[in-house]
């Protein structure tokens, strides 16, 4: 049996009337568009275990004036630095996190620190403690392993799932289909470049039980890459050349007669998170890139400080979205 989808006014005059319903309908169209961009801008779901992964859809979560080629006003950069940011923290390309949340971060794997190892269900502790380090594996070779993040080769991240998912996601790293696979890996945009500095991680891993014959290991990570800033330019905070990505992903091990012996082994399941401090042109085509290559885009009122962005205990945000 092969692998199975997871199912889870006031009066105006005559004159003005034609003028004020054009004026009126103009703005109900666009408040529709507005709201109908943000309903399809909802977390990440990577679903499909039968069928090829689902187009990711991510909540690009983003501030005002996030770079500038001058110093931001004052009143900013005190709501900056009561969220972590430190607006005035000159850049250092050797420690591109100072300043930012994430300066305390452990670097790269070190961050990925394994759960105890005990018994789960049906799967004793040195199965579970196995499970957990390959999902470690995964984790290196999908969000830190440069031959991925930068090169594009999804060859090792790929060869540690059950053939029947490596079969589902290969053709998702080429021809323009990388949005659908963003939910799981990280791929740095053409023309950007890391600075090299590992990137800061934060965030724990933790099993249960599945289904009969699957243990379920859920991850819940934040990693933040740091890049080369544009020459001549004056960065206006910390954040100008750093990128956050929220990622919770559940992978889940499968064994026994119930499986096709293709479908036996590691494999994707349910997928949320978002992007914060980031370009969102490169991000809709599925790769990274730091805003100083983009648009400026704005929060709205009420939005969440950066500092919770950061956080990987704190709730998924609703959808945001990059606003020109």
């Amino acid at each position: 049996m092969k692998a199975r989808q997871r199912d889870t006014a006031p009066a105006v005059p005559e004159t003005d009337w034609a003028g004020t319903v054009a004026r009126a309908a103009t703005e109900d169209v666009r408040e529709m568009l507005r709201a109908e961009r943000r309903r399809r801008r909802g977390r990440w779901f990577a679903g499909g275990l039968v069928v090829l992964a689902v187009g990711a859809v991510v909540a690009l979560l983003l501030r005002t004036s996030v770079f500038e080629p001058v110093a931001g006003d004052q009143a900013q950069g005190r709501d900056a630095t009561r969220a972590g940011v430190d607006r005035d923290a000159p850049f250092d390309a050797a420690r591109p996190f100072a300043g930012t949340p994430a300066e305390s971060w452990a670097d790269g794997a070190a961050g990925l620190v394994l759960p105890e190892a005990r018994a789960v269900g049906e799967f004793d502790a040195d199965e579970v403690a196995a499970t957990t380090q390959l999902v470690r594996s995964v984790l290196v070779a999908s969000r830190l392993d440069r031959k991925l993040l930068v090169d594009h080769d999804p060859t090792g991240y790929l060869g540690f799932l059950a053939p029947d998912a490596k079969r589902q996601l290969e053709p998702l790293f080429a021809d323009g289909r990388e949005p659908e696979v963003q939910a799981l890996v990280s791929l740095v945009a053409p023309g950007s470049t890391p600075l090299p500095v590992e990137a800061k991680v934060s965030g724990t891993m933790s099993t249960r039980q599945g289904k009969a014959g699957e243990l379920v290991v859920h991850t819940n990570y934040v990693f933040a890459y740091a890049f080369e800033p544009p020459p001549n330019l004056r960065l206006a905070e910390a954040m100008n050349t750093v990128v956050v990505v929220r990622a919770d992903v559940d992978y889940i091990w499968r064994v026994g007669d119930k499986w096709t012996v293709s479908s036996r082994g590691l494999w994707f399941d349910a997928a949320s998170g978002f992007g914060y401090s980031i370009d969102c042109d490169a991000y809709r085509k599925g790769f990274l890139a730091p805003v100083t290559t983009g648009h400026s885009v704005t929060r709205r009122p009420g939005e969440a400080e950066p500092g919770s962005y950061f956080d990987p205990r704190s709730p998924l945000p609703p959808a945001g979205g990059c606003r020109h």
